[in-house]
C-alpha cells in the first residue's frame, strides 16, 4: 500500500524509477518479505532487491564495507532505502495481523491507507419484548431501536529498534526478508500483547460482573461451575461458546476432571502442545504469549484468565491503523562496535474493546 504519490517520494526513487517500475519493485519487496514471490525463487528475488538498492546507492556490483558506509552517509540514499523499508513493513504488518485467526474472529480493523475513518459503530443492547394481544387489539407499547454508539479509537505512536549490517546485505550475506521480518515480528508481538490486554479487560464492563466473571482453581471440584459458565453464555446469547486463553491457561483445563473423559486425540494434543484441543466439545483458541522486552523472567500476558466467548459475538475489539510509518537511523554507520547500522521503525495505531454481547471470564486462582 503506497502512502505517498510517486512524485512526492525521495529524489533518488523519482530519478531511478518511473511509477510503474517502482510499484513493481515495491511489490517484489513485499512478496519477498512474505515469501510469496511467484515469478522468481526467493534467492533470485533477494538478488534483484539487492542489485536495485546497490544501484540506488550508486555502488559497484560488489561494494566493500567502506563503500557502503560512505554511501549511507548521504541523506538522499538513506531516504530512498528507508522509504522502501517503510512501504514493505507497512504492507507486511497489516496483512500479517489480519491473517491471525484471533483477528479474523474478534477484531474489526480499519486503516487510514484504505481511506477508512477512525469511526466504529456498536449497536444498542436493547431487547425487544413481545406481548400477547387479543384479536383486533393493537394497544401495544411502541419500542424504539436504540441508535447505538459511534466512537473513535485513541491512536498512539509505537517504535521498535532493529539493526542490520547493511554491508552484509549488499554483499549477499544477509537477506532482505531478515530485516523486514525483524521489524514485523517485533510489531506483531506488540500488537498481540495489546490485543490480549484489550480482550482480557473487556469482562470488567459486563453487567452483573459476579455472574459473568468467576474466580476459581481449575480442578475437579470446580468442573460443574466452569461448565455452568459455558452454558450461561450460550443461553444468554444463543451462540456456541469458545474458550480463549494463553497456552498456559488452557493447559489447566485438563485438571477440571478425571483424565479418563479425555479422548485419545485430546491426549495427543496435551502431549504435543500442552493444551487440550477441545474441552468437552467446546472449541479452544490460543492467544499468543510473549516475554517482556529483554526479560525472559516475566511475561506480557495474563496466564490466569480464560474467556468464554459466544460464536455470535460481534468483532468487539476495534483497531485503527493510522500508519504514518517512519524509519529513522539512530546511529551512524561505524558507531557500533560491530559496524552495524541501527534503525527505529515507528508506526501509529490504537485498540479498544466495545461490545453489547454477554460473555464470561474465568480467573484461575483460589
Amino acid at each position: 500500500m503506497q502512502r505517498l504519490r510517486f512524485n512526492e517520494m525521495s529524489d533518488v526513487i523519482v530519478e531511478k524509477f518511473d511509477e510503474t517500475k517502482y510499484k513493481n519493485f515495491s511489490r517484489l519487496c513485499v512478496d519477498t518479505a512474505k515469501g510469496t514471490v511467484k515469478q522468481y525463487s526467493i534467492e533470485e528475488a533477494n538478488d534483484k532487491i539487492r542489485k536495485t538498492i546497490i544501484e540506488m546507492a550508486g555502488l559497484s556490483e560488489t561494494p566493500t564495507p567502506n563503500e557502503v558506509r560512505k554511501a549511507f552517509k548521504k541523506q538522499s540514499v538513506r531516504e530512498a532505502v528507508f522509504e522502501v523499508i517503510e512501504e514493505t513493513v507497512e504492507d507486511t504488518l497489516v496483512s500479517g495481523w489480519t491473517s491471525s485467526p484471533v483477528f479474523q474472529k474478534y477484531v474489526e480493523v480499519k486503516t487510514l491507507a484504505l481511506g477508512q475513518t477512525n469511526k466504529f459503530y456498536t449497536k444498542d443492547p436493547c431487547i425487544i419484548t413481545v406481548a400477547e394481544i387479543a384479536d383486533g387489539h393493537h394497544s401495544i407499547e411502541r419500542q424504539r431501536l436504540g441508535a447505538g454508539k459511534e466512537f473513535g479509537v485513541t491512536v498512539k505512536s509505537y517504535g521498535a529498534k532493529v539493526y542490520m549490517e547493511m554491508s552484509r546485505f549488499l554483499q549477499g550475506v544477509e537477506d532482505w526478508s531478515e530485516l523486514i521480518n525483524k521489524i514485523a515480528e517485533a510489531f506483531t508481538r506488540l500488537i498481540n500483547t495489546l490485543l490480549h490486554e484489550a480482550v482480557m479487560s473487556a469482562g470488567t464492563s459486563l453487567p452483573v460482573p459476579t455472574k459473568w466473571n468467576i474466580r476459581g482453581e481449575l480442578n475437579a471440584a470446580n468442573h460443574d461451575k466452569f461448565v455452568k459458565l459455558i452454558s450461561d453464555v450460550q443461553l444468554a446469547t444463543g451462540g456456541v461458546a469458545t474458550i480463549v486463553g494463553t497456552k498456559v491457561a488452557l493447559a489447566g483445563l485438563k485438571n477440571l476432571g478425571d483424565i479418563q473423559w479425555v479422548s485419545e486425540a485430546a491426549k495427543n494434543d496435551v502431549y504435543n502442545t500442552g493444551r487440550i484441543g477441545t474441552f468437552e466439545g467446546t472449541q479452544i483458541i490460543e492467544l499468543p504469549q510473549a516475554f517482556k522486552e529483554n526479560d525472559v523472567e516475566h511475561y506480557l500476558e495474563d496466564d490466569t484468565k480464560l474467556l468464554i466467548l459466544p460464536s455470535n459475538i460481534d468483532k468487539f475489539v476495534k483497531m485503527y491503523y493510522e500508519g504514518m510509518d517512519e524509519t529513522k537511523e539512530v546511529s551512524e554507520s561505524g558507531d557500533n562496535a560491530d559496524d552495524t547500522k541501527e534503525y527505529e521503525f515507528k508506526s501509529r495505531f490504537g485498540i479498544k474493546t466495545m461490545t453489547n454481547t454477554r460473555f464470561g471470564t474465568w480467573t484461575i486462582g483460589a
